[in-house]
């Protein structure tokens, strides 16, 4: 088979060499030949992946008289299959037929996942009457594979009537028989049924494994019935089975759909308690629920205890806790992280300098905040529009509106960053302050960057000259008076 398959590699590689079929017909003339490896050949096509090419040489063995068995049959259905020729699994089949090759069980359990595939399985009792003719009878692989197609359709009336056929027909279900109707009953929200199911597993004398239990955690997770989920964890680990990453995945999701960030965070010390590995998705998927229920300081905290799993957060991670951070106003903590960060050479984010230079903004820390900015620019990473927006705001807000422009200047010029909230939030400025001859300097100096007024940019000088007027009218009044 190796020398088939190097041979089969070869000629593919050369187009100007024979073709291997042809060259073992006239190789066997001389030698004492076994038709044998013409299935070998069929068979090689197969392995590599060249199914038409192993149809055409199976017609070719025909053609000189010898009759390709039933396994080499099978070995092309499975590799059509698998490349879901579903029709030319149905031609190759009525071609066995027609030429006298006799299909056994295996071909038929590959007909069947043809069947699923094609969504045929409502012929299933006029091909099981075929099979009967051919002198096959189904086995457990025909009835799973039967079953598990019609739980993935959701039709378990039909999988259930064959569960009970398979007892009458004298086959005995097995652990995946079960696993599969146990599924597919938790998917219509039935998991009482599957748990009763279950029991009647354990009493037919077979001992459940990882998947069955997963399959009933995961559904009661889904209806959000954590403290069965919990008692079947537990049933596990006293059965010696080991909860695996799904296990601990499903329920710490099921709790922290609930909110129960503190129970799935418990779940996990106990699960340690009992040796069980804890994957780092989970961990990731803990740190990222804590900091977006803005709780930065728990999720630290989980962040110093968990090293001696061997748990390496990615830098998302440290990125989302600085962001919990500043949303909580907690912007030392959150200076203190990046600095941490720094040390460690983990890059900070965009969307983390964001949040530190917004925050540092809100609480009047300007300088910070452009430092910050500074440091961004050094790192390679360019500011937004938010970012703009934040520094021209908090500038304005402490009166220095000359730094404000001068900032607003240089996103312009150095990264086209042209942010119209940030410039009616400069123009407003002026006009509360009553600075409207700079104003009108202010409009030509930025008009010239690329700034386009708009209504708002409008209503806020109109506002300011109308209150210009009202001022001046006011002293011109108060001058008469006098």
């Amino acid at each position: 088979m190796e020398l088939l398959c190097e041979l089969i590699d070869f000629v593919k590689d050369c187009s100007s060499c024979e073709d291997v079929f042809e060259s073992l017909v006239l190789c066997s003339k001389d030698c004492n030949f076994d038709p044998v490896v013409f299935d070998m050949l069929v068979k090689g096509y197969v392995r590599k992946g060249m199914v038409k090419e192993g149809i055409k040489t199976c017609r070719k063995v025909l053609e000189v008289g010898h009759l390709p068995s039933v396994i080499t049959c099978n070995c092309l259905l499975t590799g059509l299959l698998r490349l879901n020729f579903i029709d030319q699994c149905w031609l190759v089949y009525e071609e066995m037929g027609r030429v006298g090759i006799h299909p056994n069980t295996y071909t038929f359990n590959i007909l069947i996942n043809v069947f699923c595939k094609d969504g045929n399985a409502d012929k299933f009792n006029e091909f099981l009457e075929r099979m009967e003719d051919e002198g096959s009878d189904p086995d457990l692989v025909t009835y799973n594979t039967l079953i598990s197609s019609y739980c993935r359709k959701g039709r378990l009336n039909d999988a259930f009537y064959l569960y009970r056929i398979m007892y009458r027909r004298g086959v005995m279900p097995d652990l995946v028989s079960y696993t599969v109707l146990m599924s597919g009953l938790c998917k219509e929200r039935s998991v009482r049924d599957a748990h009763q199911l279950f029991h009647n597993m354990v009493h037919q004398g077979l001992e459940p494994d990882i998947v069955s239990y997963n399959t009933l955690i995961s559904g009661y997770c889904k209806e959000g019935r954590m403290q069965e989920s919990k008692y079947l964890m537990h049933e596990m680990i006293g059965n010696k089975i080991s909860p695996d990453n799904f296990t601990s995945r499903v329920i710490v999701e099921g709790y922290a759909k609930q909110g129960r960030l503190v129970s799935a965070l418990n779940l996990i010390v106990e699960l340690r308690r009992f040796r069980v590995s804890v994957s780092s998705d989970i961990y990731d998927f803990l740190m990222v629920s804590l900091c977006h229920e803005d709780r930065p300081f728990a999720a630290k905290s989980l962040l110093e205890r968990i090293p001696q799993d061997g748990y390496l957060p990615k830098p998302d991670i440290y990125n989302e806790l600085i962001q919990s951070f500043c949303r909580c106003n907690s912007v030392t903590d959150a200076l203190l992280l990046k600095a941490d960060m720094v040390c460690k050479r983990i890059k900070v984010e965009l969307d983390a300098y964001k949040a530190l230079i917004c925050s540092s903004c809100r609480i009047g820390e300007a300088p910070e905040a452009e430092s910050l900015m500074e440091e961004m620019l050094e790192s390679g990473i360019l500011p937004d529009p938010q970012i703009c927006r934040a520094l021209i705001q908090c500038y304005c807000k402490q009166s220095d509106i000359d730094k404000a422009e001068s900032l607003l200047s240089f996103f312009a010029r150095e990264f086209k960053i042209l942010d119209t909230e940030s410039y009616n939030f400069l123009v407003r400025s002026y006009t509360e302050r009553g600075y409207m001859v700079k104003l009108m300097g202010l409009q030509d100096r930025m008009m010239k960057l690329g700034f386009a007024p708009n209504s708002l940019t409008c209503k806020y000088v109109i506002n300011g000259l109308l209150r210009a007027k009202r001022l001046d009218n006011h002293k011109l009044l108060g001058s008469q008076l006098q």
